[in-house]
């Protein structure tokens, strides 16, 4: 790997954990906030020579900081709030606590995104944080960590590697997991259904109240019964990962050309059909090794058909 390798790989990790932060802070998982400090901690002292400790527990007074150097007169506070309130808190329980004595600078680290505060210092004459100099990201780090010598970014690189990717799926419970590689799997690039769309986009209410009048008041209630239990968790996964738009796009087309591939199969029943095509990606999940949520792949295919990316109404434009 050259310099650049190793700089993408360290921007992937940190960027992985940032979200899985964010994701897990919108469950109101916060034991990974917690699991930060430590890492933080020896990410930290490994990239930029410090000597910085854990000191919440040794230390009760150090309410506005989680890690010190005593040697370098240096703190941090590691947080996955970017309010402007926040950091003026954190500041004046600094002061309060009087840590501006026993350390020269404080920095606060926001392990998710920080915001742009429109006040460029917090603090008294006692003791100032910088706003911008003071306030860092995973962008911050990326490009402290790109101006190291190559052999320190290859350090960096393999313990970014081995702290987050060997187990990468324990952060997080399984129904989010279940959602993010049921993404991954059917955004595909190599998916069969690459390269083939729909002619126009179908219409949600003609689909399920016309078409499916049928079995309208079932797929409905499917989707009331899964949402209570899924709801918050895909609208998070799909607001905070690094998913992306093309991936989404991807998703769309995919699933309504295999879906209706699925629905001619069972004779447009969708009931029997929608069964199938659940049943199918539970188990390409199980065949790559993961045991899936039932209910949060159930779920993700049910909003998918409501939106009309399953069971198109319109007739497929094969290229």
């Amino acid at each position: 790997m050259n310099r650049q390798d190793y700089q993408k790989s360290v921007i992937s990790s940190l960027t992985w954990l940032s979200t899985q932060v964010t994701v897990a802070n919108r469950l109101n998982l916060t034991d990974i906030n917690v699991h930060s400090e430590n890492f933080y901690r020896d990410l930290l002292n490994l990239a930029f020579g410090y000597s910085l400790v854990n000191i919440n527990i040794t230390d009760p007074n150090a309410a506005a900081i989680d890690l010190g150097d005593e040697s370098n007169k240096f703190a941090i506070q590691v947080t996955s709030t970017s309010a402007l309130s926040k950091t003026r808190h954190t500041v004046t329980k600094f002061i309060e606590k009087g840590l501006h004595k026993k350390y020269k600078r404080l920095v606060i680290l926001n392990i998710t995104a920080k915001t742009a505060h429109t006040a460029p210092t917090v603090g008294d004459d006692t003791y100032s944080l910088n706003t911008k100099d003071d306030i860092w990201d995973i962008g911050n780090l990326a490009v402290m960590v790109n101006n190291l010598e190559l052999s320190k970014i290859q350090e960096i690189s393999n313990f970014l590697n081995q702290q987050l990717y060997m187990k990468p799926t324990e952060s997080l419970p399984r129904n989010v997991e279940t959602i993010l590689r049921l993404i991954e799997l059917i955004s595909d690039e190599e998916h069969p259904a690459a390269g083939e769309g729909f002619l126009d986009e179908p219409f949600p209410d003609e689909k399920i109240n016309q078409r499916f009048a049928d079995h309208s008041e079932f797929l409905k209630q499917e989707f009331l019964t899964l949402y209570r239990d899924y709801g918050a968790v895909l609208d998070s996964v799909e607001s905070e990962s690094d998913i992306g738009q093309v991936k989404i796009r991807r998703v769309a087309q995919h699933l309504r050309l295999h879906s209706d591939r699925v629905l001619t199969e069972f004779g447009g029943d969708p009931k029997k059909a929608l069964t199938k095509l659940i049943d199918n990606f539970i188990k390409m999940l199980n065949e790559n090794g993961f045991e899936a949520d039932s209910g949060a792949a159930q779920f993700y295919i049910v909003k998918h058909l409501i939106k009309c990316n399953v069971f198109p109404n319109k007739e497929v434009a094969n290229d």
